[in-house]
């Protein structure tokens, strides 16, 4: 496997995004728009059972770590769905006809997709910075934060292929996509985590870990006099 060769892979994806405006508008937005979405529904409501780790602090402050994950959940799907696409077209053999390796292949679209997921978990920090949020944990913490969305695109990617491997075509793919995604979706954000029991549910979700690490990045900057976790 050749560095140079996944490099240029690399940039090539990424110069694809970077060209296609709707796709770049769907980066841009998706974490930007939850964010938004969550702190005007959510800003204010707080849980009567107060099953949070900071007491006080509200639902929008609980999910925000979700938040950070929630688009990069999605990514599965989309890798699963250029994979069964570029296998209709032909283009997977075309790839087997260059100097290009699978391993190299496959090493540059998880390359690619850690550097989409960490410029999205960078997004939500900065939009919920502007709300009034402010992440506890210094540079550290952002990047502990930063290496848990690495893994978890890593994760999202294989849950792409494995799908791509299943599937004959995007339709197919598309709903089998969804059976890893609306699991982690409704527990590994903690958007139905309540109790022991759904937390012991949401552990079998890989964006749990991400959820749970960065849970300190939700302490408001405008309450110091709230005791908050660090990471």
């Amino acid at each position: 496997m050749k560095m140079q060769k996944i490099g240029a892979l690399v940039t090539v994806e990424l110069k694809k995004v970077y060209r296609d405006p709707m796709t770049l508008a769907v980066l841009l937005l998706m974490p930007v728009g939850l964010a938004l979405i969550f702190y005007l529904a959510l800003g204010n409501v707080s849980n009567a059972n107060d099953y949070y780790p900071v007491p006080g602090m509200t639902h929008f402050e609980y999910l925000l770590p979700g938040v950070m994950g929630y688009a990069v959940i999605y990514m599965g799907m989309m890798v699963a769905l250029a994979l069964v696409d570029n296998r209709q077209a032909g283009l997977l053999k075309w790839v087997e006809a260059t100097p290009v390796s699978p391993s190299e292949y496959l090493g540059s679209l998880i390359i690619d997709n850690v550097f989409i997921a960490v410029f999205q978990g960078l997004i939500v920090l900065l939009v919920a910075r502007l709300l009034g949020f402010e992440p506890q944990g210094g540079f550290l913490g952002i990047l502990i934060a930063i290496v848990f969305l690495a893994l978890l695109a890593v994760a999202a990617v294989g849950l792409g292929l494995i799908t791509a491997a299943v599937a004959k075509e995007s339709g197919a793919a598309a709903g089998l996509a969804m059976i890893f995604i609306v699991p982690m979706m409704m527990f590994g954000t903690f958007l139905a985590v309540f109790s022991d029991m759904t937390r012991n549910i949401a552990r079998f979700m890989p964006n749990y870990y991400l959820t749970a690490r960065c849970l300190s990045f939700s302490t408001p900057a405008a309450s110091p006099t709230r005791s908050s976790g660090r990471i």
